[in-house]
């Protein structure tokens, strides 16, 4: 009996040493880079009542994951690192023993997540600039992980997968980037354009109120507003949204083009024409609203020309008097039909209705040269 009682006794002291884990022995048995035992000392730590409240205790299993991860890559050893980090933050906010423990007052939580968010960032430029675009990618979310306020590694980890041709990857990457509160309207766009090539004008449109936020009365960000108020036949809205653009930018001829383009399609031609004037007053060159007006002055001629030939052989006057009219607007349809010429003397388009044109207003030489050009056009 008595020698049992010794032996349980022992036993007894053997389970009270196993659990009285020592981080100082941990951080020894990490000093001579034996992780192992210094991964098993400071996981007893966390458990023990003595030592589990201490910020040190969380701190050197911090440290001590740390190096498990990245030396030996081990699974999961990132987690267990942060997680640590930031209980030790939280048990010492100042980090008061945190400092005794070390010795230093640099040495703390906040250096080591500094440094280990450095460690993820510069392998993620590494690795970026030898091309290795899909392994930029992780090392730039390892690093966001180690740091979730810093938007650049979730931005670059964005741009690497984008790189590596992976969008999905880059989409999420970047709306992480938006939601963290980054506000650069490139990103915002990049996000519209995933929306748009998922044809989900809804989100597309909300992406871009998001954008506005932070970018108010941008002008660019209210054009593709209004581009999707017009897929989506909301024509009041996206009108109200073009006027007030242009309040906002005067002598902008794509907002003036826009206006016009609604406005012909509610059948109000002159305020139309009206539009598309004021885009070419703005721009000379606009090539949309020269072609617009254009094919508005040339349709006027269409018209009168369908009444020309319904007119009986008898109605010699009505016929020269139409004749006369179509004249006008050919004459008036010509300097925007020269303009497109101008701009692009290879539309056949252009060259037809110009042809045309000269040959009705009997500018034969015109006629001929833009005829020679269409037939070396079509080969």
């Amino acid at each position: 009996m008595k020698q049992f009682l010794t032996i349980f006794a022992a036993l007894l002291c053997t389970v009270a040493f196993a659990q009285k884990p020592n981080i100082n022995k941990a951080k020894a048995a990490f000093d001579k880079g034996d992780f192992a035992e210094a991964k098993t000392i400071i996981d007893q730590a966390i458990d023990y009542e003595k030592t589990m409240d201490k910020a040190k205790t969380w701190y050197y299993r911090g440290m001590i994951y740390v190096v498990l991860d990245t030396l030996n890559n081990e699974p999961g050893a990132m987690e267990t690192a942060m997680e640590s980090f930031n209980k030790a933050l939280e048990l010492d906010p100042q980090q008061k023993t945190i400092n005794e423990f070390t010795g230093t007052q640099v040495l703390n939580a906040d250096s080591r997540i500094q440094d280990y968010y450095g460690y993820f960032y510069t392998k993620a430029v590494d690795s970026y600039q030898s091309e290795e675009f899909t392994q930029a990618a992780d090392y730039f979310e390892k690093a966001s992980y180690v740091m979730p306020i810093d938007t650049n590694a979730m931005l670059n980890a964005g741009y690497a997968a984008t790189a590596a041709g992976d969008d999905a990857r880059a989409r999420k990457n970047f709306e992480m980037a938006v939601e963290k509160g980054m506000k650069d309207k490139s990103l915002h766009l990049r996000l519209y354009n995933y929306a748009i090539n998922d044809e989900d004008l809804d989100k597309a449109y909300s992406i871009l109120e998001a954008a506005l936020v932070h970018n108010p009365g941008d002008v660019d960000i209210q054009k593709f507003q209004i581009n999707i108020l017009i897929q989506q036949d909301k024509i009041e809205e996206a009108k109200k949204g073009i006027e007030e653009a242009i309040s906002k930018e005067p002598s902008n001829p794509d907002l003036h083009f826009s206006l016009g383009v609604i406005k012909e399609e509610e059948g109000d031609l002159e305020g139309a024409r009206a539009s598309y004037q004021k885009a070419i007053d703005s721009d000379n060159s606009h090539y949309n609203s020269n072609f617009n007006l254009g094919v508005m002055v040339f349709n006027e001629c269409n018209e009168l020309l369908k009444e020309r030939n319904a007119l009986g052989y008898k109605e010699e006057r009505k016929y020269n008097e139409l004749t006369k009219k179509i004249n006008e607007r050919l004459t008036a349809a010509l300097p925007y039909w020269e303009k497109l010429y101008q701009l692009n003397n290879t539309e056949e388009t252009v060259l037809e209705t110009l042809k045309y044109i000269y040959v009705n207003l009997k500018m034969n030489d015109q006629a001929e040269k833009i005829a020679d050009e269409l037939d070396a056009l079509k080969g």
